[in-house]
């Protein structure tokens, strides 16, 4: 007779936690398939893994650039995956610190169609002066349904605050197209409110400066001739001092220098950024003062018929709104003489 079959040893299943610490130290194996693997099963395969989950791993020290990179990933997968939240809108006239919204019909799936009404202007989310309505869908984006997105709305000569709860971005019909921008900037949102910080590895063109560039290109200080240009120079956008440049692109955003100019051409090139830039900023804090503006004459208005109940609170209020007046009015005045520059 043969020996009897030995009892096999009985193996304890891996927890969640112990699968997801496995498979982030595969991100960083040494071959590309494993790594691959692993952020495809991270991100989209096994069903006992959230989003929240791997967010919880990002805090970690000792994650290699390659785990680092890929974990986030993972996160965005997951992220397009869940259901998002909606407002159930749709825009109309778009300016900074005036998003005009028309809601749809009251809908039990969309609570913030019973809120909203049409013609409403969304001018702060939170407390970001909303500038276009990409911002204001990545605001929404960001969020659960269920959630609520705190907004300051204009309703006619009235400023008013509301928490309106989120439907389902799934139950819209003729809903805007989600592109991986959209939704990269969406989590980038998510995790700056939940303070996840982001981590950015240094390039090797960081440390290279809008001078480094013009030394580089004129290592003689001469003058090129246009016609003529040295094929050898070095090429490359930079966005500015102490920012940093991508070497050989061919890519132009509306704040970029083409280091590869003359010098006086640099120099004009330089100072229209800053104007840019500074514009930029000008915008949302004008639309948020003449919002607070809106706001301190409304609550005015109100003191001299209001309860004794809830003037003090009242007061308080308009001396945190005339505080921030003043501040955004200095703001302003440091940058305007930037942008006054013959």
């Amino acid at each position: 007779m043969g020996d009897p079959q030995q009892p096999q040893a009985e193996t304890t299943p891996q927890t969640d936690s112990q699968i997801i610490a496995a498979l982030i130290a595969q991100l960083d194996a040494e071959d590309w398939l494993s790594r691959d693997l692993a952020t495809i099963e991270l991100g989209e395969l096994d069903p006992g893994i959230t989003l929240e989950m791997l967010e919880s791993y990002l805090a970690l020290e000792g994650l290699s650039m390659e785990q680092r990179s890929r974990l986030e990933l993972a996160c965005l997968r997951r992220f397009a995956l869940r259901p998002k939240g909606a407002l159930g809108v749709s825009f109309g006239t778009i300016r900074v610190g005036a998003i005009e919204v028309q809601p749809i019909p009251e809908s039990d799936e969309f609570p913030a169609s019973k809120v909203l009404r049409p013609g409403d202007q969304i001018a702060i989310v939170g407390d970001r002066v909303i500038d276009g309505s990409l911002s204001l869908r990545i605001e929404i984006l960001s969020r659960d349904p269920g959630q609520t997105l705190p907004v300051t709305i204009l309703r006619g000569e009235e400023v008013l605050h509301f928490d309106l709860p989120l439907g389902s971005f799934g139950d819209l019909t003729g809903a805007v197209r989600m592109d991986p921008e959209m939704l990269s900037s969406a989590l980038a949102l998510r995790w700056s409110r939940l303070g996840i910080g982001q981590h950015h590895e240094k390039s090797i063109g960081e440390g290279i400066t809008l001078n480094d560039w013009a030394n580089a290109a004129f290592p003689q200080g001469e003058q090129p001739d246009a016609r003529d240009p040295d094929l050898h120079a070095p090429r490359g956008w930079v966005n500015g001092p102490g920012v940093s440049v991508e070497i050989g692109s061919n890519a132009w955003a509306r704040s970029s220098i083409d280091v590869w100019s003359d010098p006086a051409t640099l120099r004009d090139m330089s100072q229209q950024r800053e104007l840019l830039l500074a514009g930029e900023k000008i915008q949302p804090l004008v639309a948020l003062r003449l919002l607070i503006e809106r706001e301190r004459s409304q609550i005015i208005g109100q003191l001299e018929e209001a309860d004794d109940s809830v003037r003090g609170a009242m007061i308080e209020y308009l001396d945190t709104l005339t505080s921030k007046l003043d501040t955004i009015t200095r703001e302003l005045e440091l940058l305007r003489p930037t942008t006054t520059q013959p």
